[in-house]
């Protein structure tokens, strides 16, 4: 499949998305973990660029892979959320467009080398990739962070 048939397929999956509910965690004091409102606006502004890329030098993308990532959110939720369709679809299709498209990490990121996921030289680390990557139907897998060396983790 090419690049940007996957994009508008993934605009299209995610247009009815409550996207200001995800907005508003960012804010709301309902929400007191950091994390939680760090995700919400990292995913927030993926939503963004997603309706904002334009892919000029299109690309193949294999179709097992997409398949693959997609059965790896259904595992995820089964297994560890359940939670709602709309959660998933929205999850599954920010993961696609991050992993395969724009080739950021599926994670929120920061240029500090002290968090756990950081952008560094060109290139993105993880700090728990090496931990996770061997889990079933890991997304690591996918994901363009890199594992960090022994001496970076300090």
């Amino acid at each position: 499949m090419k690049a940007s048939a996957l994009l508008k397929i993934i605009q299209k999956d995610i247009e009815g998305y409550p996207i200001e509910y995800l907005r508003n965690k960012v804010t709301d004091p309902r929400y007191k973990d950091p994390l939680t409102k760090k995700l919400a606006k990292y995913n927030s502004r993926v939503y963004d660029e997603i309706y904002s890329t334009v892919i000029t030098d299109d690309f193949d993308i294999k179709d097992d892979v997409i398949k693959k990532i997609r059965n790896g959110i259904t595992f995820y939720f089964n297994k560890y959320s359940g939670g709602e369709d709309i959660q998933k679809v929205f999850t599954e299709n920010i993961s696609l467009y991050l992993a395969l498209i724009a080739k950021k990490p599926l994670h929120p990121y920061s240029e500090n080398k002290k968090y756990e996921i950081y952008y560094s030289n060109g290139s993105y680390y993880c700090k728990s990739r090496v931990k996770y990557i061997h889990d079933e139907n890991s997304l690591c897998r996918y994901c363009v962070c890199k594992n960090v060396g022994f001496m970076d983790l300090f």
